[in-house]
């Protein structure tokens, strides 16, 4: 980081030089606020520590000064220990942090370490805001090949209008949202998108949902009702968890699929419709056939194209990613995640996929306020159903492999990424991803990167 110093007393800032620059940090000192803010003004730093009491102008004042800028640059206050009231003021305002003179280095180090960190953390941020203004579609968001390879068969089996589609997946994969790229890409996008969970009906309600009803043909039909066939007339139909329907219900929808009509329970009439028919399940239809409980013929029906949605653990470069996303959706403010939990969400299981995602950053936005997500944050069940230490052993060394394989791939991905940004050259990016030079050269040669 480019740090610049600002104390009236020469011996502060000659310490404050030789420890920081130890660290890899490019110093700039200078005796007064006055000129701290005439540099600040005409170069670029990336922090700010100053003392509070200097001539010309104080550390406050220079904080206030700071505070007015788009974009201020972070600032650590150093003060008396007599002076404290000052230091928790300077909080208040905007202060990034505060030092007790007689200065303890290991915590100066510390503490520009963190905020190095912090910074790290906020430009890889915005660096995933931009991927997901440039690259990401506002409703599928994604980068990794799994995805992409996905979202391709997607966009291709769109453009017809009238095949019939069986997309594949886990709970909370976005079965439905990519039922729904479908229908808005293709030729009936000006039409209805009706969606039903077979599921969530019993056999007489569902067939009453699906092909409608006449009044008096049941106990409770009170009056004529459209079913969703008919509401989705000239449209599509999303069929959520179709492998649920009884065989008398699998029947009735295939004779619709081949006649192209319906029949509305009490009528003796049929209606033409003309529907797009997408299916969905979480289970392999195919092996529901060959276990009795789907029907073989209506199967070839609804499987003529084949879309598996991939788990988000066979996805993990898309997790950073998404969780932006999530956060732009729900709020303005900004959420990091520290390298703790970024390493940790590269290493749990996600039972319930993006949804879980999803609703991780809308409990995050709603109990907790702090602007970088730690472990603490965290729901109990979640980091400890990611925990080795209730595993069997077995299972904790196929479990820590895994961790340590997945943590290999990205620090080697991480470290080449910077070094190809910075074109090989050792000191800058050791600078930008906060380690000695010392420590990148044994990652260099860990990973066997080449330069």
């Amino acid at each position: 980081m480019r740090i610049l110093v600002a104390d009236d007393e020469a011996g502060i800032r000659r310490g404050i030089q030789l420890c920081l620059k130890n660290e890899g940090h490019d110093i700039v000192s200078v005796s007064d606020g006055k000129e701290a803010l005439t540099r600040l003004n005409s170069e670029n730093f990336d922090l700010v520590l100053s003392d509070v009491k200097m001539p010309n102008i104080t550390g406050l004042e220079l904080l206030a000064a700071l505070k007015q800028e788009k974009n201020p640059v972070p600032i650590i206050i150093m003060t008396a220990y007599a002076n404290v009231k000052d230091a928790v003021h300077a909080l208040k305002i905007g202060a990034e942090d505060y030092l007790t003179k007689p200065l303890n280095l290991d915590e100066l180090v510390a503490k520009v370490a963190k905020i190095q960190e912090r910074a790290a953390v906020k430009k890889e941020n915005e660096e995933l805001r931009h991927k997901l203004k440039t690259i990401c579609s506002p409703d599928m968001v994604g980068m990794s090949k799994s995805f992409r390879e996905m979202l391709h068969l997607v966009q291709r089996v769109a453009q017809d209008g009238t095949v019939p589609v069986m997309i594949y997946g886990e709970s909370g994969t976005g079965k439905e949202l990519a039922a729904q790229k479908i229908h808005d890409l293709g030729p009936r996008a000006q039409e209805k998108f009706v969606a039903i969970n077979c599921a969530a009906f019993n056999d007489e309600l569902l067939e009453s949902e699906l092909f409608g009803h006449k009044k008096g043909a049941f106990t409770g039909a009170m009056l004529d009702k459209q079913g969703i066939f008919l509401a989705a007339d000239r449209g599509t139909l999303f069929l959520d968890e179709v492998n649920e329907m009884s065989p008398r219900m699998q029947a009735k929808l295939l004779r619709t699929l081949q006649e192209g009509t319906i029949q509305p329970v009490g009528s003796t009439e049929t209606v033409k419709v003309d529907v797009r028919i997408i299916g969905a399940s979480n289970v392999d239809l195919m092996r529901a056939v060959q276990d009795g409980t789907f029907r073989e013929d209506l199967f070839y029906r609804l499987n003529v194209v084949e879309i598996r949605m991939p788990p988000l653990r066979e996805r993990r470069e898309d997790i950073s990613l998404l969780f932006q996303h999530f956060v732009g959706q729900y709020s303005e403010s900004e959420l990091l995640l520290s390298p703790e939990v970024h390493h940790f969400f590269q290493s749990y299981h996600w039972p319930g996929n993006v949804r879980e995602l999803l609703n991780l950053v809308r409990l995050l936005l709603a109990v907790h306020h702090d602007s970088v997500v730690t472990m603490d944050h965290l729901p109990r069940t979640m980091v400890s159903s990611g925990s080795l230490s209730k595993a069997s052993p077995g299972f904790v060394n196929d479990y820590k492999t895994a961790y340590e394989t997945t943590v290999s791939r990205f620090e080697k991905d991480f470290f080449s990424f910077h070094l190809q940004k910075n074109d090989s050259n050792i000191s800058k990016t050791a600078r930008s991803v906060g380690l000695s030079r010392v420590a990148l050269h044994q990652k260099i040669k860990k990973y066997e990167i080449k330069l």
